[in-house]
Order: C-alpha cells, then sequence, then structure tokens
C-alpha cells in the first residue's frame, strides 16, 4: 500500500497536533474557542445532508464464516491494490447470495479500518430504491472518518446550501470526487453498495450508471467501490469493457459453491434446535444429501427452506414431503425456475386453496404486503383495513414465515425475505396453470389500498383531528418552517404519503369510491399535505388531480384548484425557509401548474398569480442549479407581468420590477451581461418613480 501513497501523507514523523472527529463527541485540548465553535457549526453543516437510513451492513447477514472463501480473497486483494481497478463489479443471479458476501466484505474491510461507507439498496425501501441519497450518505459518512475532508464538504455546503439536494453529478463532484483531489489520504477508502439493480428510478440509475463508467475512472486509485447486482443489460451497458472496472460473476454451479452450500446446511442443522431432530447419518444422511442437491447452488433456495422448516413440529416429515415434491415436479436448471417451485410448495401448503374463505385471507393480506409502497407493520395494515381482525398474527408466521419478515410481532415492518417472492407471486406465477391462483394483481390491489388510505384519512382525521394542522391555511408569504406535528398514527402518515398513487391505478372508480373522495377533498385536501410535509417527504399533490381530469370528470369541480395553487405557494416558502429546497421545488412546480390552468381560463384574475409562482418556481429552479430552466420560468414571469403592468401600473409595476431584478440575476448568471444590465435598467427606472410616489414604501428596493 506505501506504494501508492505519496510521501508528503506519512504522519507518522508529525507532532503537535489534533485530530478531530467531528461527527461525533470530541475532545479538543489547545484549541481556542473559536476553533470549537467552528467546528460545531461544521458538524450541523455535515448534519444538513440527507442520510439514508438503514443502508449500513449487517454483520448478521454476513456468509458463513469459511464459505466464499476464494471470492473474498479476490475482494481482499483488490481492496488493497493501487491499480486502475477502482470498481469490483460483483454480478450474480437472483438467490446467489451477493448481499451476504457485500455485508461479509463490508464486515473485514471494517475490521481493516478500510471501510469508508456502505448503501445497501432496497426495493422495499422508499429512502434506498433510488440513487438520490447515494452520494450525500457517502459524504457524511466519509467526513466522519477524515476532518479535512469534512472541512471541504461542509465548506461548500455552506457556499451553496442547494447542493444537498442536488443532482447526482453536481453531488458527486462537490462531495466525492473535489474533495478527494484536493485531501489525498495515507490509506485506501473502501466503499460498497449493494443490490445496484433494486435502484428503480430509471432516470438516476441511468445518471448514476454514466458516473461509475466515467466519472469514477478519473478519481485517485485508493478510493474504491465494490458493487453487487445481478446482470442486467444497462449495467452492462455502461460498464462492460472498462478498464477501471472488474467484473467478477458467481458460478452457482461451481464446486466451491456447492461446498459452501453444503458448509451452510450442516451449520444449520447443527446450531437449530428445531431442526436438530434430523440426523447427519443412515436415512436422514440420505435426506441431507438430497437437500445439498437440491439446493443447485442457490443460498435464497436453502435459506427459504429452513424458514419453512422452523417453525413445524416434524421438520423431517416436512422435508421429506417438500424434496418429494421437487422430485416429482422435475427441475430445470434455470435458477429462477426452481426458486418459483420452492415458492410454490410453501404457498401450497399454506393452507386449503379449494377452501374460498382461505383464498380471500391470502389475497387480503399477501395483497397488501405486495401493493404497500413501503412496509408496513400489522397493526398499521389492520387499521387501514379498519380494524379486520382476519389481519391478526394467529397462523401468519406458520403460513408465511418463510417468505416474510416481521410477522412475530404486531409492531414489526413485514416485508419479502427476497425480491424474487415479489416477482413470483405478482409476475411469474400467472403463467402456468398450476400457479395462477397464487397470482396477485397489484394493480388490483392498488385500486383497493387507494380506497382504504382515504377511508382512513377521513375517519383519524374526523375523529381526532391532528394539533397544529392548519398552517398552510395562513397568509401565503408566512415563511415560519414547517411545524412538528404529533399524534399521527403509522396508517395514517402512510395514508397521507401514497394514497395518489395508489389512487392513480383505479381506471373505473367504484361508487364507494366516488363517495369517499366526494368526502374527502373538500375536507381534507389540505390536511395531508401538511402531515407529509412534517412527518415524511413531499413528493407532490397533482396525481390526483390529473386522475380526476381522466377517470371521474364529475369530481374535478371538488378540487379547488385556487385554494390549492395557494396552500402549494405557501408551502413551497415554507419548506424553503428551512432548506429542504427539493420538496420546495416540487411544491411551487404543482402551484405553477394549477395556476396555469387557471389562467388559460381566466387570464384576468389568475395572470398575475401565476406570473407570483413562476418567480419563486424560477428562485427554487435557481438555488438547485438548474439555471437554464430558472431563466426560461423568470422571463416567462416578466413577459406575464407586462400587460398586467401596462394595464394597472399602480397595481402592477412592483412587481414587474422585482422580476426584472430576478431577470437580471438569471441572465448575469449566463454570461449576457450586456442583457442583465438591459433588465435591471428597467427596473431600477421602475422602482425611482414608485419611490418618488411612496418613498417609505419603495426606497430600500431601489437602494
Amino acid at each position: 500500500m506505501q506504494g501508492c501513497i505519496p510521501k508528503a501523507f506519512h504522519t507518522h514523523e508529525t507532532s503537535g497536533g489534533a485530530v478531530i472527529n467531528v461527527a461525533g463527541n470530541y475532545t479538543a485540548y489547545g484549541s481556542d474557542e473559536a476553533e470549537i465553535v467552528a467546528k460545531i457549526k461544521q458538524s450541523s453543516t455535515l448534519d444538513k445532508l440527507p442520510y439514508a437510513e438503514g443502508a449500513s451492513w449487517n454483520s448478521d447477514l454476513a456468509c458463513l464464516t469459511g464459505t466464499r472463501v476464494a471470492l473474498l480473497s479476490l475482494v481482499h486483494r483488490w481492496s488493497r491494490s493501487c491499480d486502475n481497478c477502482r470498481i469490483f463489479c460483483l454480478q450474480g443471479v437472483a438467490g446467489s447470495g451477493k448481499t451476504a458476501v457485500s455485508n461479509a466484505v463490508a464486515r473485514f474491510l471494517n475490521e481493516a479500518g478500510l471501510l469508508a461507507s456502505c448503501f445497501f439498496f432496497d426495493r422495499a425501501d422508499a429512502s434506498r430504491n433510488t440513487p438520490r441519497l447515494l452520494f450525500s450518505t457517502m459524504a457524511r459518512d466519509i467526513a466522519a472518518l477524515y476532518p479535512t475532508i469534512a472541512e471541504d464538504i461542509a465548506a461548500k455546503l455552506e457556499q451553496e446550501p442547494s447542493l444537498a439536494s442536488a443532482n447526482l453529478s453536481r453531488q458527486f463532484e462537490a462531495f466525492i470526487a473535489g474533495p478527494l483531489r484536493r485531501h489525498p489520504v495515507d490509506r485506501q477508502i473502501i466503499v460498497v453498495i449493494d443490490a445496484l439493480d433494486e435502484a428503480t428510478d430509471d432516470d438516476l440509475g441511468t445518471d448514476l450508471l454514466a458516473l461509475l463508467r466515467d466519472e469514477f475512472a478519473k478519481i485517485p486509485p485508493y478510493f474504491r467501490v465494490l458493487i453487487t447486482s445481478r446482470p442486467t443489460r444497462i449495467l452492462e451497458h455502461h460498464l462492460s469493457g472498462k478498464s477501471h472496472v472488474v467484473h467478477h460473476h458467481i458460478d452457482i454451479n461451481s464446486d466451491e459453491n456447492r461446498r459452501d452450500i453444503a458448509a451452510y446446511i450442516d451449520d444449520q442443522l447443527q446450531n437449530s434446535p428445531m431442526l436438530s431432530s434430523i440426523g447427519t447419518h443412515g436415512p436422514d444422511g440420505e435426506l441431507i444429501r438430497d437437500l445439498k442437491v437440491m439446493a443447485d447452488g442457490l443460498f435464497i433456495w436453502i435459506a427459504t427452506v429452513f424458514r419453512y422448516l422452523g417453525p413445524v413440529s416434524n421438520p423431517k416429515k416436512k422435508l421429506r414431503a417438500l424434496l418429494s415434491r421437487s422430485h416429482a415436479q422435475g427441475q430445470e436448471p434455470e435458477p429462477t425456475r426452481k426458486i418459483d417451485a420452492l415458492y410454490s410448495t410453501i404457498l401450497e401448503a399454506s393452507g386449503d386453496w379449494d377452501d374460498e374463505d382461505f383464498r380471500d385471507e391470502y389475497a387480503l393480506f399477501m395483497g397488501s404486503v405486495m401493493a404497500i409502497k413501503r412496509p408496513l407493520s400489522l397493526t398499521a395494515l389492520r387499521a387501514l383495513h379498519g380494524g379486520n381482525q382476519e389481519l391478526s398474527l394467529g397462523r401468519l408466521p406458520q403460513r408465511f414465515g418463510a417468505v416474510l419478515v416481521g410477522l412475530h410481532s404486531e409492531n414489526e415492518p413485514i416485508h419479502t425475505l427476497h425480491l424474487s417472492f415479489r416477482e413470483f407471486v405478482t409476475g411469474r406465477a400467472a403463467d402456468r396453470a398450476e400457479t395462477q391462483k397464487f397470482f396477485l394483481s397489484e394493480r388490483e390491489h392498488n385500486r383497493i389500498l387507494g380506497e382504504l388510505c382515504i377511508q382512513t384519512m377521513v375517519r383519524e382525521l374526523t375523529d381526532a383531528p391532528i394539533a397544529g394542522t392548519g398552517y398552510l391555511a395562513r397568509h401565503e408569504n408566512d415563511r415560519s418552517g414547517i411545524p412538528e406535528l404529533t399524534g399521527v398514527s403509522e396508517q395514517l402518515l402512510y395514508g397521507c404519503e401514497h394514497w395518489g398513487s395508489h389512487v392513480c391505478d383505479i381506471e373505473s372508480p367504484t361508487l364507494a369510491v366516488t363517495r369517499i373522495i366526494r368526502e374527502f377533498l373538500p375536507n381534507y385536501n389540505t390536511a395531508w399535505i401538511e402531515i407529509v410535509a412534517s412527518k415524511s417527504t413531499f413528493a407532490g399533490s397533482l396525481s390526483v388531480w390529473r386522475w380526476l381530469h381522466v377517470h371521474a370528470t364529475e369530481l374535478t369541480e371538488l378540487y379547488d384548484n385556487v385554494s390549492q395553487a395557494r396552500v402549494l405557494f405557501s408551502l413551497s416558502s415554507r419548506l424553503a425557509y428551512v432548506g429542504r429546497l427539493e420538496e420546495a421545488l416540487t411544491a411551487i412546480d404543482d402551484s405553477v401548474q394549477l395556476r396555469r390552468a387557471l389562467a388559460a381560463r381566466q387570464p384576468a384574475i389568475f395572470g398575475t398569480k401565476l406570473a407570483r409562482s413562476l418567480v419563486n418556481f424560477s428562485n427554487r429552479l435557481s438555488d438547485l442549479g438548474r439555471h437554464e430552466e430558472a431563466l426560461k420560468a423568470i422571463q416567462e414571469a416578466v413577459e406575464g407581468y407586462r400587460p398586467l403592468a401596462a394595464e394597472r401600473p399602480e397595481a402592477f409595476n412592483a412587481n414587474l420590477a422585482d422580476a426584472l431584478n430576478n431577470l437580471s440575476n438569471r441572465l448575469s448568471s449566463h454570461g449576457r451581461h450586456a442583457e442583465a444590465l438591459a433588465a435591471i435598467q428597467e427596473a431600477v427606472g421602475l422602482r425611482r418613480a414608485l419611490a418618488a410616489e411612496r418613498p417609505e414604501a419603495f426606497n430600500a428596493a431601489l437602494a
């Protein structure tokens, strides 16, 4: 390692300095008060970077000690190398154990002091199914380890607060590439990124792959990234043939992989009290040998089998029946088909499929689990369904504990053990006659959840209004931030967050849906926004507005465009005030769209409101570094104010002057200085006239 670190950065001969961990508690001897204050301010600045909770590694999920020896040795050598291969791309089919390898790698890197950050993508987690928080999370992790890099990132954030929610390219340069160039370190910096294929945002996913392909080739070779993913066409398109990327594929049919599967099976049999009745010799030994063969190199297959056997009273009998069924079906070599066959066996044994009541219970419970946008506890699921007592622990762990996590507590979020199960029951199960009974239509269950979300919001907001709501009903110029609301239940927050995305899957609203929407829109179409802004992340509000204009035109009159546009304008100002710039942009964008629709029908009444929203829209775009769009927005605002000011100068010249001032700033940032000068001169002329008439109101603006 010494060979690739510049001599200037060895610190064994230095003395007299103090290393301060700004991410946590620290003691600084000999530091003056100003330095301590600066460190506290720096830490506070870094805390403004959004952080993906739950994205780090878990030693409990690492592969069994003594397995994956060759692969881990390969990664170990790569992690300590200074060659050009900055990215190690590990690919494998679903269920081949990639995440276990990632956790094992993270563990040994952490023990060696080389692990800088981890990001485990998860399709079921809204903060981890997109790369949006990847670089901000990495930046905070790296800053906690390297004080000079922390200072660099904090200074950048102080200079440009919009970086906290900027696009991936800007964040990569500001938080990763730039600081590494300016502050070389004396050791390897390794980052682990697991399950890249579970980043579901197509645009951001493509942006990240482009950065991995192009920009990661330029960073210092001591910064290295391990990536795991299923093999995908887009991954191959971006990363194959690149000199800074080394590829490795997990061969599930290799002798090593089969030995590792066998070792895992032996370990489970020896250490699980529930499976101790299964021996390793005689008839039982033959049963175990069959199990090792049937696993066919798929770790998720064998892990699911053991979860299936765990709670049963006679695991040996259950295992013999499972293997007998698998032999009878015949196993195709394609791994997905093998996993599907196992899921079919488990679901077949979960209940009486000839019993209509059981089929309804399966659809009710499993359909909800598959359709929810983020994992919910059983308590919240039951509340969403109006307190339906069929959704209680009862036999759920015995029936579905092999494929779902979170069934041993009322308050634990429920999610699939592995993504492949969701893909089976919501997709591939429909392809074969014998598995169609397991199929669950996400669209149908989205429709059901859409109705349940609205019912839950109406019920809970009627029975016990949330103290503090109503803050968006104040004047739209009120910028006092977002109050902290209390008393919001898990199911109410979920309904507020996701009712729109569920409702949009309803193509033909039933009478019940129409009735509940009629009750909801006039009474609670602001409260849900206030709750989301206070307790979660505001991601937009117009999906239902658009849906109404296509699928329920008779209800559009209940959507108060005027009031909602004002609410969203106010929300944007409040979000911007507390530095939530991306959400602020989303809110003002919604306001612009509503006011544009209003102005198209009644320009004399709503033209000024549209122009006002456009000014704020331009400001929010500029905050996020989207300068071209910001310029277009302010140009439209100026053109909107001109006819208004010409007709009623006493009412609108001040607005026009403000817009021209903003236009001058936007033009100047584009280097169009002559146009910027003309715009500010026009603004000064207007303000001079206004100050002459009302000096107390306009002298400050003129100055």
